[in-house]
């Protein structure tokens, strides 16, 4: 048995004097040797390296090893040559014995006799010398004829220099198998010549290193684990290959990829562990196998290398250790992984670290930017459920941005592609709540105002309660309404909804017919009681379709104020699509236009809007495709810039009337469809007759679509042609004079 201590000490791989691999693996302090191992360091490397620290400190070592290894090899030598005459004369003994017996006994033959005895007592122990206690003699031979046996012996030389008493640190040790030769050589020459003898190592290796010391025979073998304790520290050279790639793949499924130095790094270990399963494909042969886990991977990184801290149950962060390699290549790939995996991550991942991340990977190279949406609806839910809500202090505004001024018309241009007007209402519901717990008042105020109209009760409640805990109490009172006026009524079937919708507005009031107006209003007012009668969120599309019908009313009775006005409310309603906004900008922009027609003194900041909001209500219609309603959307379009170029010609905006009206003609040919064909018609022709273009064929069309017009839509038509006509700037047009 040895009569040396071992002490097995866990989380201290920090401790490790070595900065670079292409450091000296020894280094002497005090009365301690530090030897650090480094994955694919060579026997070579330690050899040199003890003989050089070695030969620095001993004038004896250099003795030793200048002029210990020559006497060695000349006794060798001496030894060989004896052997060879002591060959010699027992073959001339032999011979002499043989073929002249009997003879004379000289002196010679006593001495040969001697020779010939010796040589055969050696022969006959050899092979008790070569098995005998710590096989000296054989060691010996071998070192003759084997370098790794020499460097061994070379190794020993070294070692021997150094006081048995001294305490030996060894470092990473427990990064290869006991097959390698730092274990069946290094070790087993550590351990048999010094009696304190310090490993570190890797909190899982625990059981399999205490299993091979034992094996060394020791007197005794202690376990010590350091507490957890932050430290600088760089182990970024002990690590393996295997733990090198690791460590990567750790960096990428890290909040670095949102580009924010200035903040915590957070790591999502969920993100790490579906990306080293999926991601990466190891090679076939063992030798690129990973031999641990993600978990065991993970249990080093807080314990042994301390690249980890977690502050709470989901938060875990890079500490100052990490140093951060150029990963962009390996990005991108995985960019583009997880692009084509993201249903799969926003079903699977429960931590918001991993949404967040998942985010910032894809949103440049999803083609539909609901895929982005589903991301970030999950990502806010998750941070409310796992009650994480700094991250939203954290991300979310530069992310999103600040929630825009919804009552604002003018800001919906900047705004349309916000991400508050994509996400559903539950999500806007739960970032109002943690816009709140971040103590973030106004924007969760300017939230619940953008609801009110889903649910007028409960959103007022809610800015009652978050104006109060700014202090502000006379805001707070006067944001609740006078009474509670709470519904009795169940909430309304789409059905019961979309009936009165059709028969309201689709039917009586959109067509302007007279005859049944009151019919119209009485279902426009049973729609308001289905709406507000219950208590329950309302389906903004509803509410939608009602203002609008209302703004309608209103532009029928010629109260053009009041119809913008329910038309902005249109705007406000949440959660909605281009098509419905673009309608609305579209219907918004009659208004104006109707109201510039009404003044007594033209302003032309009101027609100018008019071409405005129409322009924007038809980019939004185009960008959905809709064929439906374009045609429509481009005679209302054409009509606004022809009441303005009437009274100021511009040339640009008058070929701007021209394409606009050729799209919609050759849409209403492609459908089959008159409807407004006749407005579109006279378009075309006051656009073709100001810039000198040939209107024959037009002006046929027109006279034969004329018998198809209702009454409102020949109003429309006979207006235009006289604001034109009127000042003769195209010519008159016999089958209209007739009816004007």
């Amino acid at each position: 048995m040895n009569q040396n201590s071992c002490f097995i000490h866990i989380s201290k791989l920090c401790n490790s004097k070595r900065k670079t691999k292409e450091d000296s693996c020894v280094s002497k302090k005090n009365n301690s040797l530090y030897i650090t191992y480094c994955e694919n360091d060579s026997l070579d490397k330690f050899e040199a390296d003890i003989n050089l620290l070695a030969g620095n400190s001993s004038f004896l070592y250099f003795l030793k090893k200048r002029f210990v290894s020559i006497f060695i090899s000349v006794i060798s030598v001496l030894v060989i040559l004896i052997a060879l005459l002591s060959v010699s004369i027992y073959e001339d003994f032999l011979k002499k014995v043989i073929f002249e017996m009997p003879f004379d006994w000289q002196l010679n033959d006593y001495i040969a006799f001697i020779f010939v005895f010796v040589f055969f007592l050696g022969l006959l122990m050899m092979p008790s010398i070569l098995d005998g206690e710590g096989n000296e003699f054989k060691n010996l031979i071998s070192s003759w004829f084997n370098k790794d046996v020499r460097k061994l012996r070379k190794l020993e030389l070294a070692l021997s220099n150094f006081d048995k008493k001294m305490e030996i640190h060894l470092y990473n040790f427990d990064l290869e198998d006991s097959e390698h030769w730092i274990w069946k050589i290094f070790v087993s020459r550590v351990v048999h010549r010094f009696s304190n003898i310090n490993f570190y190592i890797r909190n899982d290796k625990l059981q399999t290193i205490s299993k091979r010391i034992n094996k060394f025979e020791i007197l005794n073998l202690e376990i010590i684990k350091a507490e957890k304790t932050p430290k600088k520290c760089d182990v970024e050279i002990l690590l393996s290959a295997k733990e090198q790639k690791l460590y990567s793949l750790m960096q990428l499924c890290s909040t670095v990829i949102a580009k924010q130095r200035d903040k915590k790094t957070f790591i999502s270990l969920e993100l790490f562990e579906y990306c080293g399963k999926n991601f990466i494909k190891e090679e076939n042969d063992s030798k690129n196998q990973l031999i641990f886990g993600f978990q065991n991977f993970i249990n080093r990184s807080f314990d042994d290398f301390k690249f980890l801290v977690q502050e709470k149950s989901l938060q875990v962060f890079f500490t100052q250790n990490v140093i951060f390699k150029d990963l962009s290549e390996e990005e991108k790939r995985l960019a583009y992984y997880l692009r084509n995996h993201i249903e799969e991550c926003v079903e699977r991942f429960e931590n918001p670290i991993s949404l967040l991340i998942l985010y910032y990977y894809v949103k440049d190279i999803v083609l539909d930017k609901r895929r982005n949406i589903k991301i970030l609806e999950k990502f806010i839910s998750s941070v409310k459920n796992k009650q994480q809500y700094e991250l939203i202090n954290f991300y979310w505004f530069e992310i999103a941005g600040f929630m825009f001024d919804f009552n604002d018309v003018n800001t919906f241009e900047s705004s349309n592609n916000s991400y508050y007007r994509k996400i559903s209402i539950e999500a806007l519901n739960d970032l109002a709540f943690l816009f709140e717990r971040n103590g973030h008042f106004e924007q969760a105020i300017l939230l619940n105002q953008y609801l009110y109209e889903i649910n007028p009760n409960k959103y007022a409640l809610n800015i009652c309660s978050l104006y109060e805990r700014m202090g502000k109490f006379e805001q707070a009172y006067n944001s609740l309404p006078k009474e509670l006026n709470l519904g009795k009524n169940t909430k309304p079937t789409d059905i019961e909804i979309r009936y009165y919708q059709r028969k309201a507005a689709w039917v009586i009031i959109s067509q302007r017919n007279e005859d049944l107006k009151e019919e119209g209003i009485e279902s426009l007012n049973k729609l308001e009681t289905l709406l507000f009668s219950h208590n329950e969120d309302n389906v903004p599309l509803w509410l939608w379709h009602f203002y609008n019908i209302k703004a309608n009313l209103k532009e029928w009775e010629e109260n053009y104020d009041e119809a913008i006005i329910f038309y902005k409310k249109c705007l406000s309603i949440p959660t909605l699509g281009a098509f419905e906004y673009g309608a609305t900008f579209v219907n918004m922009a009659i208004s104006y236009r109707c109201k510039y027609i009404e003044e007594s003194i033209k302003d032309e900041k009101t027609i100018d809007k008019s071409i405005k909001l129409g322009r924007l209500g038809m980019i939004l219609k185009e960008s959905v495709g809709d064929r439906d309603e374009m045609p429509v959307v481009l005679h209302n379009f054409a009509l606004n810039i022809l009441y303005k170029i009437s009274n100021s010609f511009d040339i640009n905006l008058c070929n701007e009337v021209l394409t606009a009206t050729n799209d919609a003609l050759e849409i209403l040919e492609r459908t089959k469809s008159i409807k407004r064909l006749g407005m579109v018609l006279i378009e075309n022709y006051i656009s073709k007759s100001l810039l000198k273009i040939d209107t024959k064929d037009i002006v046929l069309k027109l006279e034969n679509h004329l018998p198809n017009l209702g009454q409102s839509e020949l109003k429309q038509l006979l207006n235009i042609y006289k604001e034109f006509e009127k000042n003769n700037k195209m010519k008159k047009l016999e089958f209209l004079e007739g009816r004007i």
